[in-house]
C-alpha cells in the first residue's frame, strides 16, 4: 500500500507530556459525582430509600408462592425425553403446569434444572473452598499468561472441570450437595455465538472485494476525525447487527492498517473508536453480545427482539453522544490537527471549517490517488456480494420478526456456506499445479507407471472443502471459554456467596433495585462487578440472586453490564480482542493505563444518563406476566414501584 507523503506538522512534531490533573482529573470527578448522586438520592445511611408497598410486598409473597410450589411438583423426565423437550419450549400448557414454570437459569421444562437453594447444604469449609478456587480462577482469566501461557479457553475449562471433580469430593466426604455441571451449561447463548460466527466469517471471506472489503474501504478518509467517525458509525451499527465480538475482530487490523497507511503518531483515539463503540453499539439489541444473550436466556418472562431493542433505543443513543463528545474532546489534538480549541473544533465539526492543517492532508490524498488512480476501486457488486446482502438483511428481518435467533443465526450461516461452496466448486479458478524450472520454465507433468509398465492416469483434484478451510476459523475457544465459565459461575452461586455478597452491598435496595433511588446504586454495583468479575459471570449471578426479575429489571441490568465494558480495558471481551489483535501487527499502544483516563469518565456519565433515560422511557412491563404480578392498573402504565421520583 503506498503511503501519504505530506502529513501536518502536528503529527510530528513530539508531544509534551500530559499532567496528572490533564491525564487523571475528569476520571476523579466522575468518580466524586457517582458518589455524590447516590449519597443525595438515598443518603449516608439509607434513610431515603422509601419502604416496600403493599404490592411489592404481595409480589415477594407470590414468588415464594411459586418456588415452594415447582419444588413439590413430581417431573416425568422419561416422558419429557420422549416428547424432544431437551431443548423445549418455554410455555407448557396447563396441563403441563405450565403456571408452574420456573427456571433461576435457563428456560428448560419442569423437572429439569430449577437451581433451588441448596446453600445450606455446604459447610463452612465447603464454602470458603469452593469461593477460593472460583476467585483464584478469575485471577488467572485475568491475567491469562501470568504463570503458563494457557490462554483464557484453556484457563476456563480446566477451572470447570476443576470445580466438577472438587464438588463430586465436596459431596463424598459430606462437604457439599450433588452438583449437577450438565444443567448448568447454558445453551442458548452457545448456539447463538456459533451461528453469528460462522455468519460473519462467511460474509468476510466468502469473496475479496465483496461486503465486508466495501465496508473495509469506506471506512479511509484523509481528515483524521471523519475517520475515527466512520469507524464508530460502522463499529456500533455492526455490533447491533452481528455482534461485538465479531466486529473488532475482524475490523482491528483495519484500523491499524489505517493509522499505519496515514502514518498516525497516535493509534490508541481510532483503537477506542473501535472497542467503545462496539460495546455501546451491542447494547441495542439482543444479539449484540454474550451477556445480551445470556440475559434473554435466563429472563423469567419472554423478551422479543424487537422489545429489546426498542427499550434500548434512547439509552445507546445518549450513550453514544456521549462517547463521541469525549472522544472529541479528549484527543482533540490527534484528531483535529492544527486546532486552536474546543470552539473551533465545534466549527470543524458543524460548519465544515478547515485548518491549513488539515487541508494538507486532504491535498496530499487527493495527489496520491491522482498519481496512483489504480487505488480507486471502481468495481461495481457482484453477484455474490448481492447474495450476502440478500442473506443479511433476511438474516435481521428474522430476527425483527421475533424468529428463534439461535436457529436464524445458524440457519444464515449455513446458507452462506453452501453459496460459498457452490461458488468455489463452479466459479473460483483452479490452483495452479504446474511446477516450473529454475529459468521459469514450466515442466511436465510427471507420468506415474504401474508394475507392468501401464502410465497411471493421473486422478483429478479434489478441491478443499469448507470443514478444511473456513470453518477452522470460527473461534471454538470462545464457546469452551463460556462453557469453563458457566461451570465455574454454577458451582459458586450453588454456596449462595454471591447473592449474599450483592444482598449486603444493596441493602434496603435489593428488593425494588430498579426502582429510583435505588436504581442509580444498582447499575453502579453492576458496573463495578463487570469489571471485577467479567459482565457474562455478574448477569448469571444476578438470575441466581433474582429469578423472577421483571423484563424492565432485566433492561437495566443489560444496559450497565454493557456499557460497563467501557470503564477499564478489561470490562469487556471486545476492549481485550482489540488489544490483542493489535499487538500482533505491531500496535502495543491500547493498555489499561492509556484506556482508563478516558474509559472511567466517559462510561459513567453514558451510563447514568442512559440508565435516567431508561427510568423514564421503557416498553417492558415492570412486572412479570408468567407470575401473575401485571394486573391492569400496571398494564394502563401505573408505576409498579410505587413512586415516581421525577414527579410524573
Amino acid at each position: 500500500m503506498i503511503e501519504t507523503e505530506s502529513h501536518s506538522n502536528a503529527e510530528l512534531k513530539p508531544v509534551a507530556k500530559t499532567s496528572f490533573l490533564r491525564r487523571w482529573g475528569p476520571a476523579l470527578i466522575a468518580i466524586a459525582g457517582v458518589i455524590a448522586v447516590n449519597v443525595a438520592l438515598i443518603g449516608p445511611s439509607g434513610q431515603n430509600i422509601p419502604a416496600l408497598t403493599e404490592r411489592q410486598l404481595h409480589v415477594r409473597k407470590l414468588e415464594q408462592e411459586r418456588t415452594s410450589a415447582v419444588l413439590e411438583m413430581d417431573a416425568d423426565h422419561k416422558l419429557d425425553s420422549r416428547m424432544g423437550r431437551s431443548f423445549g419450549s418455554r410455555n407448557l400448557s396447563e396441563a403441563e403446569g405450565g403456571i408452574m414454570e420456573y427456571t433461576r437459569r435457563r428456560h428448560r421444562v419442569l423437572g429439569e434444572y430449577t437451581h433451588e437453594d441448596v446453600s445450606n447444604l455446604f459447610t463452612t469449609f465447603g464454602k470458603v473452598s469452593i469461593s477460593i478456587i472460583y476467585f483464584a480462577f478469575w485471577v488467572f482469566l485475568m491475567f491469562p499468561n501470568w504463570f503458563l501461557p494457557i490462554g483464557r479457553p484453556g484457563i476456563a475449562l480446566g477451572g470447570g472441570l476443576t470445580m466438577v471433580v472438587y464438588r463430586y469430593f465436596l459431596m463424598q466426604f459430606g462437604h457439599g450437595p450433588r452438583f449437577y455441571a450438565e444443567r448448568v451449561i447454558i445453551m442458548e447463548p452457545l448456539f447463538l455465538l456459533f451461528g453469528l460466527m460462522l455468519t460473519t466469517i462467511y460474509l468476510e471471506k466468502m469473496e475479496r472485494g465483496g461486503l465486508f472489503d466495501k465496508l473495509r474501504d469506506s471506512l479511509d478518509d484523509p481528515v483524521n476525525w471523519k475517520r475515527s467517525a466512520k469507524i464508530m458509525a460502522m463499529s456500533t451499527i455492526g455490533s447491533a447487527a452481528v455482534m461485538n465480538d465479531s466486529v473488532v475482530l475482524i475490523f482491528s487490523g483495519v484500523v491499524v492498517d489505517l493509522c499505519v497507511r496515514h502514518k498516525v503518531s497516535n493509534s490508541l483515539p481510532y483503537l477506542l473508536s473501535l472497542a467503545t463503540t462496539a460495546n455501546i453499539g451491542s447494547a441495542l439489541t439482543m444479539t449484540g453480545n454474550p451477556q445480551n444473550i445470556l440475559i434473554v436466556s435466563l429472563a423469567y418472562d419472554d423478551i422479543s427482539w424487537l422489545e429489546f431493542a426498542s427499550n434500548m433505543v434512547l439509552p445507546v443513543i445518549a450513550a453514544t453522544i456521549v462517547n463521541v463528545f469525549f472522544m472529541f474532546a479528549y484527543y482533540s489534538k490527534e484528531l483535529f490537527p492544527g486546532s486552536s480549541g474546543m470552539m473551533e473544533n465545534m466549527s470543524i465539526l458543524f460548519i465544515g471549517s478547515k485548518t491549513p492543517e488539515i487541508i494538507a492532508l486532504e491535498n496530499a490524498h487527493q495527489a496520491k490517488l491522482a498519481s496512483h488512480p489504480e487505488i480507486i476501486d471502481e468495481s461495481g457488486w457482484t453477484l455474490w456480494s448481492k447474495l450476502q446482502v440478500i442473506v443479511t438483511c433476511i438474516f435481521l428481518l428474522c430476527f425483527g420478526l421475533g424468529y428463534d435467533v439461535c436457529v436464524v443465526s445458524i440457519c444464515a450461516g449455513c446458507v452462506l456456506m453452501v453459496i460459498n461452496a457452490y461458488k468455489h466448486q463452479h466459479y473460483d479458478p483452479r490452483p495452479d499445479t504446474t511446477e516450473y524450472d529454475v529459468e521459469g520454465n514450466p515442466l511436465p507433468p510427471k507420468k506415474m507407471y504401474d508394475m507392468d509398465g501401464n502410465e497411471i492416469e493421473p486422478e483429478e483434484e479434489e478441491l478443499i472443502t469448507e470443514s478444511e478451510t473456513i470453518l477452522t476459523e470460527v473461534d471454538y475457544g470462545l464457546l469452551l471459554l463460556f462453557i469453563g465459565q458457566f461451570l465455574l459461575i454454577g458451582s459458586f452461586d450453588d454456596t449462595g456467596v454471591p447473592q449474599t455478597f450483592f444482598a449486603i452491598l444493596m441493602g434496603d435496595c435489593a428488593a425494588q433495585m430498579t426502582a429510583v433511588p435505588c436504581v442509580y446504586l444498582f447499575v453502579t454495583i453492576v458496573m463495578i462487578l463487570s469489571n471485577i468479575a467479567s459482565n457474562v459471570p455478574v448477569c448469571q449471578m444476578l438470575a441466581a440472586t433474582f429469578p423472577y426479575a421483571t423484563p424492565y429489571d432485566w433492561m437495566q441490568v443489560s444496559f450497565s453490564a454493557t456499557i460497563a465494558g467501557n470503564l477499564t480495558m478489561l470490562g469487556s471481551a471486545a476492549n481485550m480482542i482489540v488489544a490483542f489483535q493489535a499487538a500482533k501487527v505491531g500496535d502495543r499502544s491500547f493498555t489499561s493505563e492509556r484506556h482508563a483516563p478516558f474509559g472511567i469518565p466517559s462510561t459513567i456519565l453514558a451510563l447514568y444518563l442512559g440508565t435516567f433515560l431508561l427510568t423514564l422511557v421503557h416498553f417492558s412491563p415492570e412486572c412479570s406476566v408468567k407470575l401473575g404480578t401485571c394486573d391492569n392498573a400496571q398494564a394502563a402504565g401505573d408505576n409498579y414501584y410505587g413512586q415516581d421520583y421525577y414527579g410524573n
